[in-house]
């Protein structure tokens, strides 16, 4: 499964629950590919990718170790940077779009590391309000297909617990999926949540889960250990919920009956 991990806005845990995920699914023995498409490059930073990302590298004509893979603990992680290297990214896609010679040697380049590294999962770490008519979605989606032509595509949607932010979201969800006819959506996670606001969060959920007609929900409470976290990836914790997550993953993908998650 490629599973995407997208946001309306940031700050809202995204980049965490996309490692947080990761190394879940990799505590239970598999290799697990992780995309790092934010421009913030969080991710890549906590994998100890201290270079340019692939994007750049390409557009600026240089080598570099835009990727790293570790073992931990039954499994294993890859984490490629794509992106990562802040504001440049909008004019580093649009020359690369314009010039064939930097479009195949980014296809090149990436399909080699894709190669080089089988994976059973793929964790997408995204750009905020990132939308899939977007020049680098579809090229990195477009290559990646290239050389993994099966790997179903899904995609969770993540919020924190205010009221506004769940709206912001909703109508994030209803203009990205509009514009995509790949893969499905298949769950709202709300992230963040404060004690003793967790009705308030289910309530939340539940008007979200009815708006999208998503089966899977998510409720994960403030989790302090990795709240702006900035160890190594492999020494972050991994939250119960996602943990629970991964499980849903792996023996339920289909998700045909409602299924609500909580700590």
């Amino acid at each position: 499964m490629r599973l995407s991990i997208q946001s309306a806005k940031g700050g809202v845990g995204k980049s965490t629950i996309s490692m947080n995920i990761s190394l879940a699914l990799a505590e239970r023995g598999f290799r697990v590919l992780l995309l790092d498409r934010d421009n913030v490059g969080y991710s890549s930073r906590l994998a100890g990718i201290e270079e340019p990302g692939l994007l750049s590298s390409v557009v600026d004509g240089v080598e570099s170790k835009f990727s790293e893979h570790f073992k931990y603990k039954k499994g294993s992680i890859t984490v490629i940077k794509i992106m990562g290297d802040g504001p440049r990214y909008d004019s580093d896609v649009k020359k690369l779009m314009n010039e064939l010679d930097l479009k195949v040697r980014f296809s090149e380049l990436y399909s080699s590391v894709l190669k080089s590294y089988p994976h059973d999962y793929v964790i997408v770490d995204n750009a905020s309000l990132i939308t899939f008519d977007h020049d680098m979605v579809r090229l990195e989606l477009t290559e990646y297909q290239k050389n993994y032509p099966n790997m179903p595509v899904r995609r969770i949607y993540i919020s924190n617990n205010s009221e506004l932010a769940v709206n912001e979201t909703l109508s994030y969800i209803e203009n990205a999926e509009r514009k995509t006819t790949v893969g499905k959506a298949i769950g709202f996670c709300i992230n963040l949540i404060a004690p003793g606001r967790e009705s308030y969060a289910e309530s939340l959920l539940d008007k979200a889960l009815k708006r999208t007609n998503f089966n899977l929900g998510i409720l994960i409470p403030f989790f302090e250990e990795v709240f702006q976290y900035s160890d190594e990836m492999t020494s972050m914790p991994i939250m119960p919920g996602i943990r629970k997550l991964a499980e849903i993953l792996v023996y339920n993908p289909s998700l045909s009956e409602r299924v609500i998650l909580r700590e």
